[in-house]
């Protein structure tokens, strides 16, 4: 567990790479075949909560624990809403430039992903909102229950969440969500708890559930959005993620090591914090030029983005790494390492 499995970084970045295109154009997915957005929405964002929920840890008690997962989540957070900030300003100057419409800029901007379901430069940061959130909960059922009560407790809490998805009630910092997330956690925890780690014989048969379970997570997904709380029946919310999300993982343990994309999906976190403002810049000079969006298009613009952030990750995590979750930016005891 000291070192990297390859695998799970390979779970990583085909989900990152899935976001990236999904943020380039909504419907690309749809394009190929109708269904496919959804069927690929069931397990696109449940699958980040998975895999923390593998490396979940109670470490030296809740200062501890805490400090990490502020150091890990709270603090990228915070450095990619002032990073999309300055970008706003580079892009209203450029806009005013170039004569296109305006960007209305405004300090009010930094504090927005705070209180705003929606933030335009970047939205994906609500994840990062969410999933603290999901990791202080979890700690929380550990430390007060046992296995089976914290099963139990899971279920209630992710029924409650959903019912305020159903009643479109949505609280603050993103705690709706994380209420209907923690399941994914919960499933990422249990696998690990079961071994599911190790080797085992019967993993050469993963590629092989995956191809099998492909079709009726097709037919049968609907559109989701955990952002938002647009949610499907509440069986499918669960059934249909937990199948996709296993048959992925199983299928994943037979891949090898892939260099480039267990490198994205090792820094998928500098991925989802900076790759909205590449699609921004981007799809803007391709529309400039009277460009459609398309396959095509998508692909190029896919192809760029991606190209990038390989750039983008040396330098972060070179010279930010502290503000990236590269290094800790708190010691124990909450000395900062800066």
């Amino acid at each position: 567990m000291r070192g990297r499995i390859a695998y799970i970084d390979l779970m990583k970045c085909w989900c990152i790479m899935l976001i990236v295109m999904y943020h380039i154009d909504h419907e690309f997915f749809n394009y190929l075949a109708p269904n496919l957005n959804n069927s690929l929405q069931a397990f696109r964002l449940p699958m980040y909560y998975f895999i923390s929920g593998i490396f979940f840890k109670l470490y030296d008690g809740f200062g501890d624990f805490t400090r990490r997962k502020v150091n890990n989540i709270l603090v990228p957070f915070v450095f990619f809403v002032v990073l999309s900030y300055l970008w706003m300003l580079v892009e209203a100057l450029f806009r005013a430039m170039v004569g296109a419409a305006p960007l209305a800029v405004s300090p009010i901007k930094l504090v927005e992903p705070f209180y705003l379901r929606y933030w335009t430069p970047t939205t994906p940061l609500w994840f990062l909102l969410s999933l603290f959130w999901v990791n202080v909960l979890f700690y929380a059922l550990q430390r007060c229950l046992h296995h089976r009560g914290l099963l139990v407790a899971t279920w209630v809490i992710s029924l409650l969440g959903y019912g305020l998805g159903v009643a479109k009630v949505q609280l603050p910092l993103m705690l709706d969500t994380s209420l209907v997330a923690l399941p994914y956690f919960v499933l990422g925890w249990e696998v690990k708890r079961q071994g599911g780690l190790q080797p085992h014989a019967c993993d050469r048969w993963g590629i092989v559930v995956l191809i099998v379970v492909a079709m009726p997570i097709y037919v049968l997904s609907e559109f989701m959005n955990l952002h938002f709380q647009v949610l499907p029946p509440y069986w499918k919310l669960y059934l249909l993620p937990f199948i996709a999300i296993l048959a992925l993982f199983w299928a994943c343990k037979n891949l090898p090591y892939i260099p480039i994309f267990c490198h994205y999906g090792r820094y998928s976190l500098i991925i989802l914090g900076t790759h909205p403002l590449l699609v921004i810049a981007v799809r803007f000079l391709f529309l400039r030029q009277g460009t459609t969006l398309g396959i095509a298009t998508d692909l190029a613009i896919f192809a760029i983005v991606m190209a990038m952030e390989w750039p983008i990750i040396w330098l972060l995590k070179t010279y930010a790494p502290r503000l990236t979750a590269q290094k800790p930016f708190f010691y124990p005891g909450w000395r900062l390492t800066i």
